[in-house]
């Protein structure tokens, strides 16, 4: 007697409108019962390339069916206001000095609410241990945990940082380039008080200058459990093929699709 277990269409419809983002689901079999077309119905919250994702891992986890992703379409319609993803805030800052070489190691953690959880960004960089070099730092690591969020080749680059005096209080200003997938250039600056610590208030006026351009900027929807950091979200994402931006070390972009070959004709003999 077979020990496998018949799962109905209603079952897998039901699995996946529990995934995150999901409004409706239909399943399209076969005449023998194989999943021919997956739709989906979805809000404007999340890339579609992970929802197809989410869905072939909740067949394979719950009944071990595996579905080609190309059989699973997805529709996404707006349904009044999209739900804010909030904004990225400051969340702590660590750093590290060799006494050897004087380099510094620096770590920018940034945090904000997504879909009833909290997602954890991370930006790492090195630099040398004066302040103008770590204020730099600061506000390039503060951008590399911002430019996780995005959907490439959207990026943000640091320009440059400065420390300044307005009203008799200490402020510090960042100026930040955003680099769109036209690969054009947008300048935007950003400014904060310096209330206890000049390097916290670097981290603020990155993101004073980057947290009002990112509502327009489209974003990753990949689901960030507790205490998992956008990193750690990104390793088990497969890996898309960048090359390197002319002029600015350290950022890629999408690399364009190679153009087909034309076919030789085959000349027959006479």
């Amino acid at each position: 007697m077979s020990n496998e277990k018949t799962v109905s269409v209603k079952d897998i419809e039901a699995l996946l409108t529990c995934l995150p983002g999901i409004q409706k689901a239909r399943v399209v079999i076969s005449d023998w019962g194989a999943i021919e077309e997956i739709h989906i119905l979805t809000g404007l919250g999340r890339n579609p390339k992970q929802i197809v994702r989410d869905v072939q891992s909740a067949l394979k986890a719950q009944w071990d069916i595996t579905v080609d992703r190309r059989k699973v379409s997805v529709a996404q319609v707006r349904v009044g206001l999209p739900e804010p993803m909030g904004r990225l805030r400051y969340s702590g800052l660590e750093t590290k000095t060799d006494a050897k070489t004087g380099k510094t190691d620096l770590t920018v953690t940034l945090e904000r609410p997504y879909e009833g959880q909290m997602a954890v960004y991370v930006g790492r960089v090195q630099c040398e241990s004066h302040e103008d070099s770590a204020l730099l730092g600061i506000a390039k690591a503060t951008c590399l945990a911002v430019n996780s969020v995005l959907e490439p080749p959207h990026a943000f680059f640091v320009d440059d940082v400065g420390v300044f005096e307005v009203g008799g209080q200490k402020a510090v200003g960042v100026l930040v380039n955003l680099l769109t997938p036209r690969r054009n250039q947008e300048q935007m600056i950003g400014s904060a008080l310096v209330r206890r610590d000049v390097k916290e208030a670097c981290v603020r006026a990155t993101l004073d200058a980057l947290n009002r351009r990112l509502e327009v900027i489209p974003q990753k929807g990949s689901v960030i459990r507790d205490g998992e950091t956008a990193e750690e979200a990104e390793e088990d994402q497969p890996e898309e093929e960048l090359e390197p931006l002319d002029g600015h070390p350290g950022l890629f972009a999408e690399k364009e699709p190679a153009a087909a070959k034309p076919k030789r004709e085959s000349k027959g003999k006479s």
